[in-house]
Order: structure tokens, then C-alpha cells, then sequence
């Protein structure tokens, strides 16, 4: 699976996910601040925390599903904060954090007992 495309049909009718609630499998994670939809080139921006805001780098493939104002995640509240961060919501996001989110997200997933 090509972690930086979203999977067929996760994106439902959605043009756009900027400003929807993250939920992780154990509840809510952030919110989308940003997201880049290019096919082999797709992630989002969560930014995560109420007072002190962070702001992170999530691969496409991690979404399993978008509806009702939420984008649905596989990973646990604990592995999104393992993400990469950025200075910024609209931080330029280089290769190195891309690939390091795809790291993170593989071996948080590599760590989980079935497959999701």
C-alpha cells in the first residue's frame, strides 16, 4: 500500500478535510489544519492540543475512513503524538518529515496484534 495516497473511496464525497476533528482509535486526536490530496504525495497537518499547539504530519494512508465533519485514523491518541511535528500549521512539510511520518505510522502499525 502506498502510504502517501489515500486508499480508494476513504475520502467519501469530501473535496476537502482542512478543519475536520481527528479521531484516533482511542478517541479524539486534533484537528485537520492542512491536507495535500496529490496522488503518491498525499498527507495531512493535524494540529493537536488545546493550549499549547502542536502541529503534525500524518501519511494518507493512515485514514481509514472520512464522514460527518471527522477523519477517521489507525492510530491510537499516543502514536499520533509520535508524528512528526512542524513549527506551524502552514510550515512547508519536506521529504525527510514525509518519510518520517511513513516510519512512524509502519512501525506503530508493525506494533499492532492484527492488521487493521
Amino acid at each position: 500500500m502506498d502510504q502517501m495516497t489515500f486508499a480508494d473511496g476513504v475520502l467519501g464525497d469530501n473535496s476537502s478535510v482542512k478543519g475536520f476533528k481527528v479521531v484516533a482509535r482511542d478517541g479524539r486526536a486534533g484537528r485537520v489544519s492542512w491536507a495535500s490530496y496529490a496522488p503518491g504525495e498525499s498527507y495531512l497537518v493535524l494540529s493537536l492540543g488545546l493550549f499549547s499547539r502542536k502541529h503534525s504530519v500524518l501519511p494518507a494512508g493512515a485514514v481509514t475512513s472520512v464522514r460527518d465533519g471527522q477523519v477517521h485514523v489507525a492510530l491510537s491518541r499516543g502514536e499520533v503524538r509520535e508524528l512528526p511535528l512542524l513549527p506551524h500549521p502552514q510550515a512547508p512539510v519536506g521529504d525527510g518529515q514525509v518519510q518520517d511520518a511513513v516510519a512512524t505510522f509502519e512501525n506503530a502499525a508493525a506494533r499492532w496484534p492484527q492488521q487493521w
